[in-house]
């Protein structure tokens, strides 16, 4: 792939000859075709680095082919175009792996920019210094494309005022990525409030959120700001929104929509500005649907949708996320630093981490305090976390070869089954040679057996 070759899927004659000519006399060697399955084809000859893709083409949707691209070749750069520009569509497609969207009709200096930021910018993504970029920027660890991605939705919004609305299991990071956008935000030196609205009685929320007036009911001693109050210039992120109940949900909405907040017992109406991020684990559509939550409320804080998928879709987070919990509570137990047995990491890859990174933190910080030993090895991991049968005896391995063989065909059925035993697109996925790939299944003679077949050390 060199980015230096550029592909422009554009039905608009004029508009992509221009295109072309302007690339061409900058030094890219660019193309054009006009519909997507003619992209897709090309796609496959493996030698195209950047992609200008229009988001209506005669035949499929942008958004579409930009997916079945992802699938072929997801290292491409792709620049979306459309002549009806939002930022909505534009993290819309940068959740779906573009770099970047652009407006039509496109301006040479914005085209150019993008151009060369996005062979910047995709080196340094997929570089090491990222990792650490993460840490000292995001707050975040890992090294998943999905992390990465995520962090590229957290730069286009951040700067933005509008409401960000996070999905994702429970412990997948819902909030380090809210504080991740108020941290790259101009709010940034401003307070940030969290709610956690599953974890405040139903009859105190009203008062968590607006605060109270003494003696506006039993209990109420004295006045107290609510947190919208306190998250005045700020950033309030309601984290399981859907536990919000119908009253304090219809409360929220007037805010939103007015900016302005009554506190319990007093009419005196106060004016605040503030950023909402909320969050949920929760199916809000399904709720909405059947009334318990309110369709006008869910339309209204997901204008911005960030998904984070699991631990288990982003396994290359895993040791990052593990070793920066260990040298985390070794600091602050102030105990001598302790290292992961490379048996140990296979073990940690293996596991399905059902809690996600959470129930990673709280497994890190047990093997932390209870083990005395300064050399994690698999059989450490082995007593805090419960293995299901597709690793059995990966927790029992006597040497990094065999642990490894063991991850390395677990890792193999488990990519294939999520690609529907495809060995071309599990090949893309891997990141191997459809050969190899082949080899591999022989090698540790993987056949299509129900989905919890039991992996054993040969």
């Amino acid at each position: 792939m060199d980015e230096k070759n550029i592909l422009i899927v554009d039905s608009d004659r004029e508009m992509g000859e221009k295109l072309k000519t302007l690339l061409s006399a900058k030094g890219y060697k660019a193309e054009r075709i006009e519909t997507g399955v003619d992209a897709l084809e090309r796609v496959h000859r493996n030698d195209i680095g950047i992609i200008f893709l229009d988001f209506f083409l005669p035949d499929m949707n942008g958004l579409d082919v930009l997916k079945k691209i992802q699938l072929i070749n997801p290292s491409i750069i792709i620049i979306m175009m459309s002549v009806n520009g939002t930022i909505q569509r534009a993290v819309e497609a940068t959740q779906q792996g573009a770099y970047d969207w652009l407006q039509k009709p496109l301006e040479e200096t914005s085209v150019l920019a993008t151009v060369h930021n996005a062979i910047a910018q995709s080196t340094f993504y997929e570089g090491d210094d990222f990792i650490s970029e993460i840490k000292t920027r995001y707050k975040m660890v890992g090294a998943s494309r999905a992390l990465r991605r995520i962090c590229r939705i957290i730069d286009r919004v951040a700067s933005q005022n509008t409401i960000v609305y996070i999905t994702g299991e429970s412990g997948t990071g819902k909030e380090m990525v809210a504080h991740a956008i108020h941290l790259n935000s101009e709010r940034a030196d401003k307070p940030f409030v969290r709610v956690n609205c599953a974890s405040v009685h139903e009859s105190l929320i009203e008062s968590e959120l607006f605060g109270h007036k003494r003696g506006s009911f039993t209990g109420a001693y004295m006045n107290k700001q609510g947190k919208f109050q306190m998250a005045n210039t700020g950033t309030l992120f309601l984290d399981e929104i859907g536990d919000l109940s119908t009253s304090a949900q219809a409360k929220i909405l007037r805010t939103i929509e007015t900016g302005e907040v009554e506190m319990l017992g007093n009419e005196h109406i106060e004016n605040v500005d503030v950023r909402i991020i909320s969050a949920t684990n929760k199916d809000l559509n399904a709720l909405a649907v059947k009334g318990a939550f309110r369709e006008d409320l869910l339309h209204r804080i997901n204008v911005i949708e960030i998904n984070i998928p699991p631990l288990r879709e982003r396994p290359d987070d895993i040791l990052p996320l593990a070793n920066y919990f260990l040298d985390m509570y070794c600091s602050r137990n102030k105990m001598p630093i302790k290292k992961l047995a490379p048996s140990a990491e296979a073990v940690l890859l293996s596991y399905n981490w059902p809690g996600n990174v959470r129930e990673l933190r709280n497994v890190i910080e047990k093997i932390t305090i209870l083990v005395d030993s300064n050399r994690i090895n698999s059989h450490h991991i082995a007593e805090f976390i419960k293995f299901p049968d597709s690793v059995n005896g990966l927790s029992s391995a006597k040497t990094f070869k065999q642990a490894k063989k063991c991850f390395e065909k677990s890792y193999i059925i488990h990519a294939l089954w999520e690609n529907d035993w495809n060995i071309s697109k599990t090949a893309v996925a891997l990141k191997l040679p459809r050969s190899s790939l082949y080899e591999k299944i022989k090698e540790y003679d993987i056949k299509r057996n129900p989905k919890n077949q039991t992996i054993h050390l040969s």
